[in-house]
Order: structure tokens, then C-alpha cells, then sequence
């Protein structure tokens, strides 16, 4: 190389040093020292490896293996051999080639790590791999310890035995965890834990307080918890409460089958002044009730008055007032007024309604899902006519939604005051009724299937049947039979005769604001979808009337 001249535009590359070389060999993985190690002719495995001490704990006594390079083209094979026995006669142990590289693994590179589980009230629930030389105490303390909920008294232990079959074990949690040979046993792996949390954590002893305090409701049972304790732990008495006595409902268990109630009458002020005859101990699931003073509910209390009266406003009342006594003080009816039209509205009412409208659309609703019509007709007309059936149920359900629920009550007002004042029509008014006086209206409403359908001017003594030939008559869809009458104060007239003209709804005579409702023929269906149309209609008309008149 000294005599080799380097010339102008030559190139002069140095190679790396190689990173392996014919005389070597290496160790890998469960050892202390892995790496290269120079080769030397006759080597053995005693020569890299010769104890466990070159070794990390616990190694794979009875599997290890070397990879070795088979030239000339340095095909990879593996030569496995017995880690223990290699150790044990070290003149016997596997000779090495040049890169050879010896793979030595940890026992739990073929088996799963010692583990047991620990749940339940414990800080950290869950698996913790162990030694394989744990005692329940450490097990316990690897979760975290216990939680300040934790029975103490008992814990179990699942063990899954070798034959499969599965063995649980109880212990005294607190003597284990003070080492006591007995309960803290040595664990297995795959072990289970549970500690339990204590009964009275889980459904503790408690007391009722209900009525008229701020904070009702369920109390946790404390030592020596007194009837005032718990009053002053719901916040005292309301002003709603009855100061003179509460009940006190107490259980004393007779029967492990029966708990038979006692009641004691418990003097308010003297139980708040430390009285022991009244500031009695609480025992688990005692119920004390503060009751409501008499007539509380109807403090403030008012109804409003609207409409052709002299003093329209809000009124409170008293309770037991009735109706007349709240017109007169509202200065009784205008020239104008028409009694017989008054519109009484009610919130007990206006839920009822709500309520039997929701229950009124289910029924159309099921009706329509469990529709079949029957029809002599082609097979076109009939699906026609089924369309059409289809249509009617669902203006029905669309009808009702949109219909106003008025909370109506019907009442038979009477212009003169004092006649009405001394008849059973005379009815008590609750809190938030409204009261809405009409002035008297000059026509009557004809609806529903007639050809034209309108208000017509109130003619006197005049029947249902004479405003039906005003407005047209009933047409083709009309249910003849069903024809009905709702009154100006929100009664319902109706009637079924043999005849057109007579004996029926149309021989009433009808008075100013009256309205005469034409209903349509049910579509196919069954009898009982007939009745439940006729009250749909009837229900969507009384609406309408009431909003009408109050406007």
C-alpha cells in the first residue's frame, strides 16, 4: 500500500470497522451481562454463562436455545438445550461456534407471573402480580388498603383448586390485617379477594321528617338523635306549620315477618325546649310529621271576574265563598251581560280535559292502526273508500290536538242574583277559577257538514231544525242521526228518533249563542269507532265554543 501512488482525481474510501466479526459470540436477553464476547477454539456455553449469577432472577431453567449462522451462506438454525442441566455440568454443556448467539429467557416468557386480585372496598381494585409468596394482609396493601367503608368482621377468598373446581374461604378481615396466622393466609396465584362493605354504609339506620319543614325527607339515625335534633336538621318549622303537636310513627319490630306502627303525639314547643317527655331518642325508620295549619292552603286565594260586570278584577275569597257572593261583590251584571253564556273555567277541570283528550287520540289512533273496512264495492272503490277512512281518522287526531282545552265548567247562571243565590246551581269557586261574563250574543252557529256552514241571526222560539234549513241543510257526509246542540253555557243536547223532523235534537228550540253541530259519517269501522268519532266531535266543538265566548 506504501508503494501505491495516489494520483490527481483519484477517490480514497475507509470502511467502517466491521460490526461483527468471525470471532465472536453474543448473549442475549434473561442475563446480566448481554453482548459480544471474543471466541476462542473449544468454547462452551460454562465460558460466558457458568452460574446464576450471570443470570436475572428467575430465569427459564428448562428451555434455552442458540441461533447459529451454517455457512457458507450463514443459514440461521436453532439448537435449543436445558439452561439447568448446562449449569449443573458445565463439562457437558453445549459447545459454541463463532456467531453463535446464545438466547437465555425469563421463566415468565413461558408461563403467567404469580397474580392475585383484590376487589370490593379496597383504595385500588383490580390484579397485582406478586412474588408468588404473598399473605393476604400484603395483598390487601398492594390495593391501597381498605376504604373507611370496609367490613371488617368478613372477607372471602376464591381459589380456583387444580382440578378446576372452585373453593371460596372466609376470614376475619381485621385479624388478617393485624397478622394473625390464622386468617392471614398464604395466597395462591390467581387468587380472588373480596372485602365487603359494611351493612351500615350499605342501608344505613335513618328517620323520616315530613310535612311542614323546609328540608323533608330521610335523615341518617345518629347517636343519641332527639326529635329536636331532627326538626333543626330540616331547617325548623314553616310558617305553615301546626305549632301545637306533631306524629310521631315509630316501628318496633314484634315478628321478623311484621313491623306494626305506634303513634305518639309529640308537643312541638316542649320537644324544642328539651322536654324529655317530648324530645324523645329516634329509632331507625321513625317518621315524624309536621303538620299543615288548617285552612292553609286557601290563604291567598282569588278568582277573576271578567267580562259585563260592573267591577271586573281579582277577588280573594274565602273558603266555602260561592259564586253569587263573589258577583256581588264584583257589583253584579251589566245591562249588557249574558248569564246564560258564562264561561267558568277551572284548573282541575283544564287537566281532566287534557287528560281525556291524550286518552281520546290514543283510542283514534289504535282505531286506525287496527282499521278494516268492508265494502261491497270493486276492489277500486273500496280501496278509495279505505283511503278516505284513513283520511277521516287522521283530520280526527289533527282536530283534537289543535282543539283548546279550556278547563270548562259547566253552570247555570241566572240573570237575577238572588234567585240564583239560593239554588244548588250556586256552586263554590276555588282558587284561580276565572269567571267570564259574555254580553248576549244576536246570532246562532251552524257547523260541521252543512253547505254553509256560518253564524245566523237569533231569531226567538226558532228550533235546531229551522237554523239547519238557513244554513243548506246537512250534505251527503252528514251523520243525520247524530245531530247535536251545545248550548251557550257549555251543556250538550243531543238525540236519536226514528224520524228527521221530529222527535229528535231538532225540534229544540235554540237560544242566542247556541251552536248546532252537524257531524260527519264515520267511514267504514267498526261500532265502537262510530262512538268514539261522535265523542271526538262533540269534544272539539265544546272546545271551540268556550274559546269563542270568551272572546
Amino acid at each position: 500500500m506504501e508503494a501505491f501512488a495516489i494520483r490527481d482525481g483519484d477517490e480514497v474510501h475507509i470502511f467502517p470497522i466491521a460490526p461483527f466479526n468471525q470471532d465472536a459470540v453474543y448473549l442475549q436477553g434473561h442475563v446480566l451481562r448481554p453482548g459480544r464476547y471474543s471466541f476462542r477454539a473449544g468454547m462452551r456455553l460454562a465460558d460466558i454463562v457458568s452460574s446464576y449469577a450471570d443470570l436475572l432472577p428467575e430465569p427459564a431453567a428448562k428451555y434455552a436455545e442458540i441461533v447459529r449462522l451454517n455457512p457458507p451462506d450463514y443459514r440461521p438454525s436453532v439448537e435449543s438445550f436445558e439452561l439447568a442441566a448446562a449449569l449443573a455440568n458445565p463439562a457437558a454443556a453445549p459447545k459454541l461456534q463463532p456467531l453463535d448467539t446464545v438466547r437465555i429467557f425469563s421463566r415468565y416468557d413461558f408461563e403467567n407471573p404469580p397474580a392475585v386480585w383484590v376487589g370490593g372496598e379496597v383504595r385500588s381494585p383490580g390484579a397485582y402480580r406478586t412474588s408468588g409468596q404473598v399473605h393476604l394482609r400484603d395483598a390487601v396493601y398492594l390495593a391501597g388498603g381498605i376504604t373507611p367503608d370496609a367490613l371488617l368482621d368478613t372477607a372471602q377468598l376464591f381459589r380456583i383448586l387444580p382440578d378446576g373446581a372452585l373453593k371460596i374461604l372466609s376470614v376475619n378481615l381485621q385479624q388478617a390485617l393485624v397478622d394473625n396466622p390464622v386468617d392471614n393466609i398464604l395466597l395462591q396465584p390467581r387468587d380472588r379477594i373480596l372485602v365487603h362493605r359494611n351493612p351500615a354504609r350499605v342501608d344505613p339506620p335513618s328517620v323520616f321528617v315530613k310535612g311542614e319543614v323546609p328540608k323533608p325527607g330521610r335523615y341518617p339515625l345518629t347517636l343519641n338523635l332527639r326529635v329536636e335534633d331532627l326538626i333543626r336538621l330540616a331547617g325548623g318549622l314553616k310558617r305553615s306549620a301546626y305549632p301545637e303537636s306533631a306524629d310521631l310513627t315509630r316501628y318496633g319490630t314484634q315478628d321478623v315477618r311484621e313491623r306494626i306502627g305506634e303513634h305518639r303525639e309529640i308537643h312541638i314547643a316542649a320537644a324544642l325546649a328539651g322536654d324529655p317527655n317530648h324530645n324523645l331518642p329516634l329509632r331507625d325508620g321513625d317518621v315524624l310529621t309536621i303538620r299543615q295549619l288548617s285552612g292553609w292552603n286557601d290563604m291567598g286565594a282569588s278568582v277573576t271576574v271578567q267580562g259585563e260586570v260592573e267591577h271586573p278584577g281579582v277577588y280573594g275569597i274565602r273558603p266555602g265563598e260561592r259564586l253569587s257572593s263573589v258577583l256581588k261583590r264584583a257589583g253584579g251584571f251589566r245591562p249588557t251581560a249574558y248569564p246564560q253564556a258564562a264561561v267558568l273555567t277551572r284548573a282541575e277541570v283544564r287537566q281532566l280535559q287534557e287528560k281525556s283528550r291524550q286518552e281520546l287520540i290514543q283510542r283514534v289512533e289504535q282505531e286506525a292502526s287496527a282499521m278494516k273496512v268492508s265494502f261491497t264495492e270493486s276492489a277500486k272503490e273500496q280501496a278509495e273508500l279505505h283511503q278516505a277512512a284513513l283520511q277521516q281518522r287522521q283530520r280526527v287526531v289533527e282536530g283534537l290536538r289543535k282543539a283548546p282545552v279550556t278547563g270548562r265548567l259547566v253552570i247555570n247562571l241566572r240573570s237575577n242574583l238572588a234567585d240564583f243565590e239560593s239554588s244548588p246551581d250556586d256552586i263554590e269557586v276555588r282558587a284561580e277559577d276565572a269567571l267570564f261574563i259574555p254580553k248576549r250574543p244576536g246570532f246562532v252557529v251552524v257547523t260541521g257538514q252543512v253547505y254553509n256552514s256560518n253564524a245566523i241571526s237569533f231569531e226567538p222560539r226558532k228550533t235546531a231544525g229551522w237554523y239547519l234549513q238557513r244554513s243548506g241543510g246537512a250534505t251527503n257526509l252528514a251523520d243525520k242521526r247524530a245531530i247535536f246542540v251545545v248550548r251557550a253555557n257549555g251543556a250538550v243536547v243531543s238525540g236519536k228518533g226514528e224520524g228527521w223532523w221530529g222527535g229528535n235534537v231538532l225540534s229544540a228550540r235554540v237560544e242566542p249563542g247556541d251552536t248546532v253541530v252537524v257531524p260527519e259519517k264515520a267511514i267504514g269501522g267498526s261500532p265502537f269507532w262510530k262512538n268514539v268519532l261522535g265523542v271526538a266531535q262533540i269534544a272539539q266543538t265544546a272546545s271551540i265554543a268556550a274559546l269563542v265566548a270568551t272572546r
